[in-house]
């Protein structure tokens, strides 16, 4: 919701801040474009909220009818969150994501975290629980304020206009991205609507907690995202292509790296992950979907960065269209795989879905602009993670509890996997990191 709300603000921000950023003028007028222009989707949706409350109560009914009397507090909630993802696109612009990525981790899942684990001990009430949420992301947004004061070390200049041009531009993008979320919240959904309607709820509910634990592959990439976004914006803004090539290359094999050890040690563990879960025997008819679904967030990881290289430059509307091309592509192929083979083929259609999505993208980016993602150093990682997982699962069949297994062998599993990558120099960044983390050692160990 708060995508469509926001009209696309955080994108605008990331795409069009290196180009107003060098004029005092310019950039006080994007900067109040920026934060007024959200406005516009805020105040519709807070209209379609109080004249239509039926309408809104009605979602909310049939699963969640003991939210239906807050349904107002969703309109603070809404506000908040667009504000804290402009905020912190703004931070992101200024190539600062330290502090908006502690909020979000720590002041944010921690809170809602605590506020939880007091629900259930019933010392908040629901009330007390609901507006514990506006109160935690009331005190992310005002950081942020407070923040961003300080790293926008030049004073704002106000009362200044984007040209008819830039304005243009601008809300046009804004409006593809705002499509572009829309088309990818269909898609995140196209699998399990039609396992529904071709299997049934049953099938349904165990594919949707199963599909959740192959998506856990995909975290890491979205702090790299987080990264290299602003760097990529910048990039194209100069027509750097040599830079953009660099970023495409890093993100590809530091995503391939990290993907490969999460999603190794996801399919290592996922017996005794099934064991610890209630119902964990109806769930283990998901293995096959653990496994499809982690390799498509692999497929996509290995890929590197093609989305936000499409995403921020002058072909950004190939994106909504590779978008609607993969939407197409996999109804067609559910439609095929899901009555033959229900809820292996869900996921073993959504793993070809992206493979042929990604090589769409591959390759017009390798022949709008001659680049692609793959380096020698990716066949030496591949072979390496197959070495490495090879050898995890024919000598690490121990018989301990199905918590201490999972410990035990993702331990020895990361260290072995963690030593090779740093010995053959698989990642230059990785190395760095592993080298400043080894002198910083060394340094305690020493005094």
């Amino acid at each position: 919701m708060v995508t469509f709300v926001q009209l696309g603000t955080y994108g605008i921000i990331d795409r069009f801040f290196p180009a107003f950023k060098e004029s005092d003028q310019k950039r006080g007028a994007f900067i109040q474009f920026s934060l007024l222009y959200p406005l516009l989707g805020i105040t519709a949706f807070l209209c379609m909220h109080f004249l239509f409350p039926d309408f809104w109560g009605s979602i909310y009914a049939k699963k969640s009818p003991g939210i239906i009397q807050y349904y107002e507090v969703l309109a603070i909630l809404v506000f908040l969150t667009s504000y804290q993802f402009i905020l912190g696109a703004f931070s992101r612009a200024h190539f600062r994501v330290v502090v908006p990525s502690m909020l979000d981790n720590l002041l944010l899942k921690g809170g809602i975290t605590l506020l939880i684990i007091l629900f259930s001990l019933q010392i908040l009430t629901f009330t007390q629980f609901i507006w514990g949420l506006v109160a935690i992301r009331f005190t992310n947004v005002s950081i942020l304020v407070f923040y961003l004061k300080r790293l926008l070390q030049k004073p704002i200049v106000w009362g200044q206009r984007l040209s008819k041009a830039d304005m243009k531009s601008i809300i046009q993008y804004g409006l593809y991205m705002v499509l572009g979320g829309a088309s990818s919240v269909i898609i995140s959904q196209i699998d399990i609507i039609m396992l529904a309607s071709l299997v049934g709820e049953e099938a349904t509910g165990v594919y949707s907690i199963v599909f959740f634990i192959g998506t856990v592959v995909e975290i890491p990439r979205r702090a790299l995202a987080q990264i290299s976004v602003p760097v990529i914006a910048s990039a194209w803004q100069n027509n750097d292509l040599v830079t953009i090539k660099e970023i495409y290359q890093k993100t590809a094999i530091n995503q391939l790296i990290v993907g490969a050890l999460v999603l190794g040690l996801i399919l290592l563990n996922i017996q005794d992950i099934f064991l610890l879960m209630p119902k964990g025997k109806i769930y283990s008819q998901g293995i096959y979907v653990v496994l499809f679904i982690g390799l498509t967030r692999f497929v996509d990881m290995l890929m590197g960065a093609n989305n936000e290289i499409l995403l921020y430059s002058k072909y950004y509307r190939f994106n909504l269209m590779t978008n609607v091309i993969l939407a197409v592509i996999m109804i067609g192929i559910n439609l095929v795989l899901i009555p033959l083979y229900q809820l292996d083929g869900a996921a073993f259609a959504t793993l070809l879905s992206i493979i042929i999505f990604n090589l769409i993208r591959f390759t017009f980016l390798l022949v709008k602009y001659g680049i692609q993602p793959f380096t020698f150093q990716t066949i030496l990682t591949l072979l390496w993670i197959s070495i490495a997982t090879g050898l995890g699962y024919l000598t690490l069949s121990l018989q301990l509890p199905p918590l201490l297994n999972i410990i035990v062998k993702s331990a020895i599993v990361s260290l072995f996997f963690v030593v090779g990558v740093w010995k053959l120099k698989l990642s230059e960044d990785m190395n760095i990191i592993a080298n400043n983390i080894i002198s910083l050692v060394k340094g305690k160990v020493s005094k």
